[in-house]
């Protein structure tokens, strides 16, 4: 692909892995939500959960997004984007949702993949 959107220029399977990938990236925001509401104690969960689906938000969008503001390395976007993923992961796992964190990073690892393949 040259100078085009990869959603645009792609296949249907570079579509498909990038309908995902959004779908992934909420579940990342959702993930950190549920994870900070469960351990937050009392008032604390209305405040803390709002933020870190911010933090999280300002991380994607500094680095990660297509229109970044910051542009990495592809090696550091993919690290900094399993940190993430396996972050939220490990923290759902502690908050006994295990299954839940175990499919997000599992989806994220073969989602990546796939895109990678495929572009």
């Amino acid at each position: 692909m040259t100078g085009g959107d990869a959603f645009t220029d792609g296949g249907p399977g570079l579509r498909t892995a990038l309908v995902v990938r959004f779908l992934l990236e909420l579940a990342l925001l959702a993930g950190a939500a549920v994870t900070v509401w469960r351990l937050a104690p009392g008032v604390w969960a209305w405040v803390l959960a709002p933020t870190a689906v911010v933090m999280v938000t300002l991380i994607w969008g500094t680095f990660l997004s297509p229109k970044a503001r910051l542009v990495i390395p592809v090696a550091a976007r993919i690290i900094l984007e399993a940190v993430l993923f396996g972050a939220v992961g490990v923290a759902l796992w502690t908050t006994g949702l295990g299954g839940a964190g175990i499919a997000l990073w599992g989806a994220w690892a073969l989602d990546r993949i796939a895109i990678t393949v495929l572009r």
